[in-house]
């Protein structure tokens, strides 16, 4: 790793920045002065993080120098003694006998009051159910509609109908297909962003020489990969992630010379040059 960083051209001062380890560990690292690190668990991630910022593969060196890096320490699993386990179970126990009595009496109380409810319901109270007598038929019909003058029906006078203004139909602004330029940058993070309501597609160029570490992921550092993590042994050019579930993309560079282009969502991302590894975070806006 000191050899891949002094021929690279970088300083400790420049991966301290890069990588945000302090260069007090850094020295450690090259020297392989474990015993200085915060533990092995700090030590392994130190190591994954440095290799990444000089583009050498993690896997590869974890297997090559499995003998000489920090092996992570098992964590003591406590377990609860019959004692213990029992009297939690008395405990649940307990509480449940507690509460049957209380749920017995409400639903009786619940199946009583039903059953007065239907017996007060179908009680005959004499005649507030009987229906009213019908007057009796005669048989002596009267018509109506006898010796009333007919009405003769009345022209209505059409109304003419106002012409309806059509409002003016607002043309929606063409989108922009320009390359996309640096919003704003801090140190090795540089973000892009773009105005769109589609979700991001990125497609990433690389070049097989000189050979790059690339690493797509969201937000998170932490979160799963997005595409492989070394596109020259996976043989996949270019990387396309295609409508991803995040609002911002963060795309690891380990040496920006490999990759020709990286494209979103059809615009062109304006790179720029830099001999250490950049952080490209591609952000998401609703468009206005």
């Amino acid at each position: 790793m000191k050899q891949r960083r002094e021929a690279s051209g970088l300083t400790l001062d420049q991966i301290q920045q890069t990588t945000k380890i302090q260069k007090r560990y850094i020295i450690a690292i090259e020297e392989g002065d474990y015993k200085n690190l915060p533990g092995s668990f700090y030590a392994r991630a130190f190591i994954k993080t440095y290799a990444e910022s000089l583009g050498l593969d993690v896997d590869e060196l974890y297997e090559t120098y499995a003998k000489d890096l920090p092996k992570i320490e098992p964590q003591p699993t406590v377990q609860l003694s019959r004692k213990q386990t029992y009297s939690k179970a008395s405990e649940t126990s307990s509480r449940v006998s507690r509460w049957v009595p209380k749920v017995m009496l409400v639903l009786v109380a619940f199946l009583l009051m039903t059953a007065v409810y239907y017996v007060v319901r179908n009680l005959d109270f004499g005649d507030q159910n009987a229906s009213p007598a019908e007057p009796s038929n005669s048989g002596v019909t009267i018509d109506q509609n006898k010796d009333v003058p007919k009405e003769e029906p009345v022209e209505e006078e059409p109304v003419e109908e106002e012409p309806v203004e059509e409002e003016p139909v607002e043309e929606e602004p063409a989108e922009e297909t320009g390359p996309i330029a640096v919003a704003s940058t801090s140190g090795a993070d540089l973000t892009y962003e773009i105005a769109t309501a589609d979700k991001l597609t990125t497609e990433i160029h690389v070049k097989e020489s000189p050979a790059t570490y690339v690493g797509v992921r969201d937000t998170s550092l932490e979160g799963p990969f997005l595409a492989p993590e070394y596109p020259n042994q996976s043989k996949q050019n270019p990387i396309v992630i295609e409508d991803a579930e995040t609002d911002t993309l963060r795309i690891r560079i380990g040496l920006i010379g490999g990759v020709e282009k990286i494209v979103v969502n059809g615009r062109e991302l304006e790179l720029a040059d830099s001999p250490v590894t950049q952080n490209i975070f591609v952000k998401r806006v609703d468009a206005e």
